[in-house]
């Protein structure tokens, strides 16, 4: 499931788009960077770096995305349209966003919050009802960023690997909640 076909404006001087085929180390950099940023804190939510097979799997799919200028990215996110591992078989339909990693040069202009609210007006368009996260359930601050988002705490599954809570936000028809 692809969330979008072509590049598309985020703002006047951002783009957001779809991974390719050879955009793995983009990706992959983007995510050791917030993991090397999250570990100097003291919070093992992510490995230094994750695997190249992950990653290259969410390319195939259309899931993984970036964000900036085609020669400077400095934002990545992914997208699907199923949670099953954590969610189980909620039927609602919703778009699942993972991996969300802003550049730490670029944190002050909260692109996280304007990443989200795309990914909320695209799940509104293509008529899904939620936009859903899973997020370490160790982390306050980043619960805290995300109930500020407009999410809302939904369940802390005992079956997920890590400590884990759900976070959902609906959204409406112009992708606000």
């Amino acid at each position: 499931m692809a969330v979008l076909s072509r590049p598309e404006p985020l703002s006047d001087d951002i783009l957001i788009w779809a991974a390719q085929p050879g955009d793995e180390d983009t990706v992959l950099d983007l995510l050791a960077e917030a993991a090397a940023w999250l570990q100097g804190r003291g919070i093992a939510q992510w490995p230094a770096r994750f695997p190249t097979s992950s990653v290259r799997g969410q390319i195939a799919a259309g899931e993984a995305l970036l964000v900036g200028q085609p020669s400077h990215p400095v934002a990545t996110v992914a997208v699907a349209d199923h949670g099953a591992e954590l969610w189980g078989a909620d039927t609602e339909p919703a778009y699942y966003t993972s991996r969300l990693a802003v550049a730490r040069r670029v944190s002050d202009a909260h692109l996280g919050y304007r990443i989200i609210d795309w990914v909320a007006l695209k799940a509104a368009e293509h008529g899904r009802r939620y936009v859903r996260l899973a997020t370490a359930s160790n982390n306050p601050v980043l619960r805290h960023c995300y109930e500020r988002a407009g999410f809302q705490h939904v369940a802390d599954p005992p079956q997920a690997r890590w400590p884990t809570s759900l976070y959902q936000r609906q959204v409406g028809a112009n992708g606000r909640s």
